[in-house]
């Protein structure tokens, strides 16, 4: 835990110049990888990009130096501060968002972050070199709104974003609104450029107000984690933060022209972003906006969560599986839950009042047991709309009824015309998969194990391996291969784990920790299927791959097959996740101590 550095606190309520001198300093110890010189509470909170982690790791280790650009945004009232600005970390250049709360004695008890990964951005960032002069004007007291107003009206502009019905009421907008997106302007742009991931080249051209009356930004099905910690009445400014979901369910969105367009394909899967985003007022209306984003896992809440916890339970239902449920019990249970995924209906399941869901069609792929655990599960190619992706289900049956439902899905990422389904702003992964080169599950897969019984040593041993990128303790059989993404080196699995550098077993050879890992299904009798978290901090010696360049955390939902007790098959899936990620279901077992 970190505790007051050579900055000394002050006891004395922080001005205007004092919230913009912590912030700067707390940017200089930034880039200088210094945690230790700030003031902080001994129960500092450091949030970044949603995850929580100990101040001073992940971007920590690899910021390098600062920007030009600087929007510094203060409320002395609350004792909030927050920044707009440019870095570069790793020898590349990204947005940097920041948002301190501080401590009556002076101290930071608060800090929260959003690293927007955008080089075009970040290039027009540096272009502008400062924000626009009315961001700094002191308004009259005299035209004033007090920060009730200031928030209640920034307020309107999500609740008329959320499902943007072209009939609502946007007369918030001041008539010269303009909005900035990561450096880019959106608004009243006569260039004939296109918006976003549209191909339609008259949405920019328009005012806010005329794009929300278009209806076009339907697909932000909701906007939750609605929080507004800093509010400027000197300056009629507020720096928000927020959560917006796209759930996946809309279609088609309306055009300029009143007809109906296509979604892009990047929003055919559930999406959320995160979004930090300043607004200045003009008397009672929203006249500069600008904006950040960055993606997080869909339903994921934040760091500094403002809504209720949101209930995962279900109201259940009167139907029941026998009890104990044996195997071909709990391929039925498998087969029912796909079959409620593709129709979209829960209620054809025999769920539990308490059940719990996570997330992080056409189907091909097999169905495994465990009725020791009462689990089952499903790993095989899915598609959803015209996205592919690889599903590792797991159900879990208890007294006839479903309590847990997990789904770990690996989509396909992919650009075409309307820039595809690309996740924002994340690295490139260390094996990549557009969804052409699927083929087919290893035939091996189909075969029964033969030999000892799958054990927790065993793949305990494998996930060693991965941490330590070394064979040496791993049981594999002599011919063992293994698939990243569909991707298969032309080496034994032993040989995959082996060196350091960029390692050819699907993860740089600068990953650490394999952590969170858990068995969701062992089938005696065909494979387990295991996940795990793997941890990239960008920070390993010598020239980085552009797979290590950026902190982050990689989703490994595996498939294992055994054969004499030893491992003689792998099918590996890479997701990226935020840097820290933990799955829900590590949160449930590490309170109830059991799986």
């Amino acid at each position: 835990m970190l505790v007051l550095g050579s900055v000394q606190a002050s006891a004395k309520r922080l001005d205007r110049d004092g919230l913009g001198g912590l912030i700067t300093n707390y940017l200089k110890a930034l880039v200088a990888r210094d945690p230790s010189s700030l003031p902080v509470t001994e129960d500092v909170k450091y949030v970044e990009n949603d995850q929580i982690l100990p101040l001073g790791t992940g971007e920590w280790h690899i910021a390098e130096s600062l920007g030009k650009y600087n929007h510094i945004f203060s409320d002395p009232e609350a004792r909030q501060v927050a920044a707009i600005t440019t870095i570069t970390e790793n020898g590349i250049g990204a947005i940097y968002l920041v948002r301190l709360k501080v401590y009556e004695v002076g101290k930071i008890s608060e800090i929260e972050t959003q690293i927007t990964r955008d080089p075009g951005g970040v290039a027009l960032y540096e272009e502008l070199g400062r924000p626009e002069p009315e961001w700094f004007e002191t308004v009259p007291e005299t035209e004033r709104i007090p920060r009730e107003k200031l928030i209640s009206q920034t307020n309107k502009y999500y609740t008329g974003m959320q499902g943007n019905d072209p009939n609502g009421d946007y007369t918030f907008f001041d008539k010269d609104c303009n909005r900035l997106e990561d450096g880019l302007q959106t608004t009243n742009v006569k260039t004939g450029d296109p918006y976003g991931h549209s191909n339609g080249t008259t949405f920019a051209s328009l005012t806010c107000e005329e794009q929300f009356q278009t209806g076009f930004l339907g697909c932000v099905t909701k906007i939750r984690e609605r929080h507004f910690p800093v509010a400027d009445e000197e300056r009629q400014a507020v720096f928000a933060i927020t959560t917006l979901d796209h759930n996946g369910t809309v279609r088609s969105l309306p055009s300029v022209n009143g007809t109906l367009s296509p979604i892009p394909l990047y929003f055919e899967t559930p999406r959320a972003l995160i979004a930090m985003e300043a607004f200045r007022l003009r008397g009672e209306k929203l006249y500069r906006i600008e904006m950040t984003l960055t993606e997080a896992p869909y339903g994921m809440r934040a760091g500094f969560p403002e809504d209720p916890a949101v209930d995962l339970s279900g109201p259940g239902t009167e139907l029941t599986l026998p009890s104990p449920c044996d195997r071909a019990c709990l391929e039925k249970a498998v087969e029912g839950g796909l079959q409620a995924l593709k129709s979209h209906d829960p209620s054809t399941l025999a769920l539990a009042e308490d059940a719990r869901y996570s997330e992080n069609g056409h189907r091909h792929g097999r169905i495994f047991a465990d009725a020791e655990r009462g689990s089952a599960g499903y790993w095989g190619l899915t598609k959803e709309h015209a996205i592919p992706g690889v599903l590792a289900l797991r159900i879990k049956v208890e007294d006839g009824k479903i309590t847990k439902i997990e789904a770990n899905i690996v989509r396909a990422e992919f650009t075409d015309s309307r820039r595809g389904t690309v996740t924002l702003m994340r690295p490139p992964l260390p094996v990549e998969w557009n969804g052409n080169s699927t083929g087919q599950l290893d035939p091996a897969f189909q075969a029964n194990n033969t030999g000892a019984k799958i054990s927790a040593a065993l793949l305990n041993a494998y996930f060693d391996g991965l941490e330590k990128h070394s064979s040496k303790r791993v049981p594999f059989a002599a011919g063992c291969t293994r698939r990243d993404n569909f991707v298969q080196a032309n080496l034994t699995c032993a040989a995959q784990l082996g060196g350091k550098g960029t390692a050819p077993n699907g993860l740089t050879g600068s990953t650490t920790t394999v952590r969170d890992r858990r068995i969701l299904v062992a089938d005696s009798d065909k494979a387990v299927m295991a996940v795990a978290l793997v941890d990239e901090p960008a920070d390993g010696p010598g020239p980085l791959s552009a797979a290590a360049r950026i902190p982050g955390t990689y989703l490994i939902p595996q498939l294992i097959k055994t054969n004499n007790g030893t491992i003689s098959r792998v099918e590996s899936m890479i997701k990226w996740m935020p840097y820290g990620y933990t799955s829900a279901w590590a949160e449930v077992d590490l309170k109830s101590k059991r799986m």
